[in-house]
């Protein structure tokens, strides 16, 4: 079988005969368990100005046991893999949820689901094993030096690179046993530029699931240089003078904006706790008639895109054994869907989407994102820029601030230009956009063709994930621009 993994021999104790003997001290004293266990090798190098801060390679072995009763959780954190080991922690694990359910006011039920037995493999082209860290390190110096040498304004480079290869397997009491194998490949460039007691900083990154092949993409070998590039043209860039404008994000804003300022809204744990400007919006309009946003972390996406890797955000499963699937959010203006794992879907009488997650098997899932998408429209760049007469084009995501609760955001963009008359004018620097997600999302008048994807790790709840958004160029009328003027 193609997708056949082959389990490490710490794994295989994880055989019918243990699984029968978990079940058996689970029976009449828990509803619920799970465990996800895995052994990961890989690599960290980070240099900053010419000159490494960390080499490094690890190997871990983690197993996390989760057990449930009746509105409580117990979780317990392993790396002795021993049977008699596994068996007496287990039953600590169901003390911890008894324990739990006796404290805990608010009862539910988890819902059965279908049992899963899989293997799932991602063959990548070109394996990590089969460059040497010395190798990798060549390559994380040959960036530093290209960005160091770009210019004479550059005087601060940080580059960063990992990677890691792992095995995991995810079995629990609705009978699934699932094993999978990944590879994930992250670079990071960052560049400070100064001029004239100006400093300005361009930064970019590539992250994908796959191999080695992720390197040789064009993007990935240009790295370095575009962070370099982007912090020296913004040296001489205007701030712009603050006021409403017409705004076109492009694909990598428009992912940002619909990741931060709207997706975690449509996460299931913040509706229920009352953090979410969506609570009770299933079924009503909450965007223009043109919008639809869709989460798919489903593999292929990659392919569809032109790539030869998957997105960093994809997953075959997601931490509780659930496919990963498309879930659509809006269509057509319209709310659809909450975004779920399983607790929220129990308590909430839905079934879960797959997008129960976790950092790693010593973390409990969280209800996160994968891969975000506003769907495409059928404008080209240019139309939507030569019907825009006192405009602002906007490219990708410097650091921002939303607020789930009232919907409220502030982003500043890392490139910006002015649009007069229809035209793209010079370069601006230090542009902010701020306002409410319901009304910008109403306020979109012209989607484009393109569909792009950026990689990046999402933090929540002390854990980050990594996740992939994506767009077209988006525009919208009335946003409040601000700048140092």
């Amino acid at each position: 079988m193609a997708n056949y993994v082959e389990l490490p021999e710490e794994l295989k104790i994880f055989d019918d005969n243990l699984i029968r003997k978990l079940n058996k001290a689970a029976a009449d004293k828990i509803d619920y368990w799970d465990i996800r266990v895995g052994i990961k090798t890989g690599s960290s190098i980070e240099f900053t100005d010419l000159k490494s801060r960390e080499i490094s390679s690890f190997e871990t072995s983690k197993c996390g046991i989760r057990t449930f009763y009746n509105g409580g959780w117990g979780f317990l954190v392993l790396e002795d893999f021993s049977r008699e080991h596994m068996e007496n922690n287990f039953n600590k694990a169901i003390t911890l949820a008894r324990l739990s359910e006796s404290l805990n006011q608010r009862k539910f039920k988890i819902q059965e689901k279908d049992p899963l037995e899989k293997s799932f493999k991602l063959n990548s082209k070109k394996p990590l094993e089969d460059m040497d860290i010395s190798e990798k390190i060549e390559i994380v110096k040959k960036h530093e030096k290209i960005a160091n040498e770009f210019s004479e304004f550059i005087n601060n480079t940080h580059t960063l690179y990992f990677d890691g290869e792992g095995v995991n397997l995810y079995i629990d009491s609705c009978g699934s046993v699932i094993n999978q194998k990944l590879s994930i490949l992250r670079m990071f460039s960052a560049v400070f530029a100064q001029k004239n007691g100006i400093i300005q900083r361009g930064f970019n990154s590539i992250g994908g699931l796959g191999g080695l092949e992720i390197l040789e993409t064009p993007k990935a070998e240009n790295l370095s240089k575009k962070s370099a590039q982007d912090a020296v043209n913004l040296l001489d860039a205007e701030s712009p003078v603050g006021g409403k404008f017409t705004v076109i994000m492009d694909p990598s804003l428009t992912g940002t904006f619909i990741h931060e300022a709207f997706g975690h809204a449509c996460e299931a744990d913040l509706v229920l706790n009352k953090e979410s400007i969506l609570e009770g919006k299933i079924g009503e309009k909450v965007a223009a008639e043109n919008i639809t946003v869709i989460d798919d972390p489903r593999m292929g996406k990659g392919k569809n895109a032109d790539l030869p890797y998957e997105l960093y955000g994809a997953y075959f499963i997601d931490d509780e054994g659930i496919p990963s699937q498309k879930t659509t959010i809006i269509e057509n203006g319209i709310f659809k869907n909450y975004l779920h794992n399983l607790e929220t879907a129990s308590r909430m009488g839905y079934e879960p989407n797959g997008h129960g997650r976790a950092s790693s098997n010593t973390n409990k899932p969280q209800v996160r994102m994968g891969v975000t998408i506003l769907e495409p429209g059928n404008w080209t760049l240019e139309e939507m820029i030569s019907e825009t007469k006192n405009g602002v084009l906007c490219e990708d995501f410097n650091y921002g601030y939303t607020d789930p609760t009232t919907g409220n955001f502030q982003f500043k963009a890392k490139l910006s230009y002015k649009i007069e008359d229809g035209k793209k004018k010079e370069l601006m620097r230090d542009v902010a956009l701020s306002g409410m997600t319901l009304e910008v999302l109403n306020r979109i008048n012209a989607i484009s063709k393109d569909l792009n994807f950026s990689d990046g790790n999402c933090g929540k709840g002390g854990q980050s994930v990594r996740v992939s958004d994506g767009g077209p160029y988006i525009r919208v009328d009335n946003v409040v621009v601000g700048g140092l003027k």
